[in-house]
């Protein structure tokens, strides 16, 4: 028994080390979105979950965390958080709508993001927009982006050997971006501006994300890496465009008890979002309360302050929980605050878990 294991570890380290070649041949992201946390049950453990994605969340969290997992997950989900510091020029909001289902070795999953973001700087207005402003000056401008994304796909789960599987999700994506200068004294005024009128420009492209999970006793360890084509949408308002940059993470869970579980994080890319860069690790822990609940709680820390951007360092605290409606049927909810940099969020989901 003790050499075949030790065959499947030295399988394993290969896989690994491969998987990480590859990952650093990519080059980072000049400009980058953090990793989104999509998920209650996630947001709640403070966004450590690549090790875990034992449910539906795993087709956006790690793919190969379906073979694992339960044998069959249904999960509706939704979420929304706004980031905007007092007097600040720049800020950030945001939701998030999950539709999964996954087996071993196979998921569907549908899920929506919506985000917007403030920066300061202007933008070269398209003629209708600078007519409507001509005699205001650019400095008192700020920029708004506006960035709606449709995921679509298919999870596909392949057993490397024992105790190691690959998962590919491809997705479908459409995006719909937008960009127009405001007149605003800040972040928070910004961000309440009507955009029902801002008709973004919609593309249809093809993307894919790839996980890979190792299950060894009470130890799980998930590498994923997601938007590997790095999509981009031209924004209506502006020449640019508006990118789903790639990022990647890699996470490990433990099961301390039955009903205990601890897990951590960590992002492999330097990432950039409206307050610079970003580099964050997570930690968090999951726990059953009798038969019926469950709690959880987690930390979020950026790592990689920006010197040019003082202050931009985040700091996030989740806690969430779950109640059994009925035998199998779950109901989650969380709520995540911090620093001016962490902003609020909340989340509320049903799990359907056999």
């Amino acid at each position: 028994m003790f050499p075949a294991k030790l065959t499947s570890m030295r399988n394993l380290s290969r896989v690994l080390a491969a998987t990480a070649a590859l990952l650093f041949h990519f080059p980072a992201a000049a400009v980058a979105q953090a990793f989104p946390v999509v998920g209650t049950r996630a947001a709640g453990m403070g966004g450590a979950f690549v090790g875990v994605a034992d449910d539906a969340t795993a087709i956006y969290w790690n793919p190969g965390g379906v073979a694992a997992g339960s044998y069959f997950s249904l999960v509706l989900d939704g979420g929304t958080g706004k980031v905007a510091p007092d007097a600040s020029t720049r800020g950030s909001d945001g939701s998030s709508y999950f539709l999964g289902l996954s087996m071993p070795a196979l998921g569907l999953g549908y899920y929506r993001l919506q985000a917007a973001t403030v920066s300061p700087g202007s933008l070269l207005l398209s003629a209708e927009s600078a007519g409507s402003t001509r005699n205001l000056s650019a400095v008192d401008e700020l920029r708004l982006d506006t960035l709606i994304t449709h995921h679509a796909g298919i999870t596909l789960v392949q057993s490397l050997f024992s105790g190691v599987s690959l998962g590919t999700t491809l997705k479908v994506v459409r995006g719909i971006a937008a960009s127009r200068g405001v007149l605003a004294a800040d972040a928070r005024e910004a961000l309440r501006t009507d955009t029902s009128e801002l008709l973004g420009r919609a593309r249809n492209t093809f993307d894919l994300d790839i996980g890979l999970m190792a299950a060894g006793g009470p130890l799980k360890v998930g590498l994923t890496v997601r938007n590997v084509r790095e999509p981009r949408f031209e924004a209506a308002g502006t020449d640019g465009e508006l990118p789903l940059e790639r990022q990647a993470r890699a996470g490990l869970s433990y099961a301390v008890t039955p009903n205990w579980m601890a897990a951590a994080d960590f992002d492999l890319l330097r990432t950039r979002d409206v307050f610079g860069e970003r580099r964050d690790i997570a930690a968090g822990v999951e726990g059953r309360l009798g038969t019926r609940a469950s709690v959880r709680t987690g930390v979020s820390i950026n790592t990689a302050d920006d010197a040019q951007i003082p202050g931009s360092a985040r700091q996030a605290y989740s806690l969430g929980a779950s109640y059994a409606v009925k035998a199998s049927v779950y109901v989650d909810g969380h709520v995540t605050g911090g620093n001016d940099r962490a902003g609020h969020q909340w989340g509320l989901a049903a799990r359907f878990v056999y």
